[in-house]
């Protein structure tokens, strides 16, 4: 056999029969044809850019545009639009066509609500207020009236001013020897005694500190079976409750005193609501897989002042 008659030089041509791939045929591949040809270049389709709902709540079609690509475009579902603008099937809608989309996250003002009481309520800043609902500091706010929220925290927001950068250095270089000198395979249990508790039972599958590729772990993530309870690491207010927010999938942020913050990730269930005041060792949700994991478990962090800290330094 040639070096061009190979096993390279067959083509085996695969018929797709329901769920199943069986093998139709071969036949002799013409190497000279396809030397001669280029293969076209597909260009694979951009996903929607994310962009926040107008303050007025309105947005104006344009030209090429779905109720699909609008609902992704503005993170709402399209049945909310279908119903908000009451559109009747096929759901056609077109270019110049005003759409009114209603926020996924809101607060109603109440009496004696504030931007800044709003603000450390839902774990953003009052400028990321101000921004998402077209307003300018300071906010003037009118009972009754209902504001955007921002779909994702900022931790700054939530702690106090950041440490000194020494302090900073010193911090990350304790955080970094201690990941390193980790053993491999390592059990947490939620256990009383200090300020935190470990949130789950269960192997601790990350540690905090330098990770695969350059990437550095913020916290700790603990494997666990699908569904068990997660509980609240200490006393609280659930200052965040978000869903597949980048790779964390279903997230709780709960606010302590003395400006810490938890993070709680790849949940499944979440028990609690935004604003609600929880015990240390309280059950707030259960595990899941959401977010970018192959099996359930729960990332675990602890931050303060932006920065975050090893749990382990914390909890014995």
């Amino acid at each position: 056999m040639s070096g061009r008659d190979n096993l390279g030089t067959y083509l085996c041509r695969l018929v797709v029969a329901g769920s199943l791939i069986t093998v139709a045929g071969c036949s002799k591949l013409d190497t000279d044809a396809l030397e001669k040809t280029l293969a076209p270049v597909v260009t694979a389709p951009q996903r929607e850019a994310i962009l926040p709902i107008p303050p007025d709540g309105y947005v104006t079609v344009m030209r090429g545009e779905t109720l699909y690509t609008i609902a992704a475009r503005y993170q709402v579902s399209p049945l909310a639009v279908i119903e908000d603008n009451q559109l009747e099937a096929p759901f056609i809608i077109g270019a110049g066509q005003q759409l009114k989309l209603t926020p996924p996250r809101f607060h109603m003002v109440f009496p004696g609500d504030s931007s800044s009481s709003i603000a450390e309520r839902y774990g953003i800043s009052e400028e990321q207020l101000a921004t998402a609902n077209g307003s300018r500091m300071p906010i003037k706010l009118v009972i009754g009236q209902r504001l955007i929220l921002p779909a994702e925290p900022d931790f700054a927001s939530l702690g106090k001013a950041p440490q000194s950068e020494t302090q900073a250095a010193q911090s990350e270089a304790k955080a970094t020897t201690n990941a390193l000198t980790k053993p491999l395979k390592q059990f947490v249990a939620p256990a009383t005694g200090g300020p935190f508790m470990w949130p789950v039972e269960g192997e601790v599958i990350s540690e905090f500190g330098p990770a695969a590729r350059g990437v550095h772990n913020d916290g700790v993530n603990i494997a666990a079976v699908a569904g068990a309870d997660v509980l609240a690491s200490a006393a609280g207010t659930v200052a965040f409750i978000g869903r597949e927010i980048k790779s964390f999938g279903t997230l709780v942020l709960v606010k302590h005193k003395d400006g810490v913050i938890t993070a709680y990730a790849h949940l499944d269930s979440v028990l609690v609501n935004e604003g609600d005041l929880v015990e240390g060792g309280q059950k707030i949700a259960t595990v899941g897989q959401t977010g970018k994991v192959d099996k359930p478990q729960l990332h675990f962090e602890i931050r303060k002042a932006r920065r975050p800290i090893d749990p382990r330094t914390l909890i014995s």
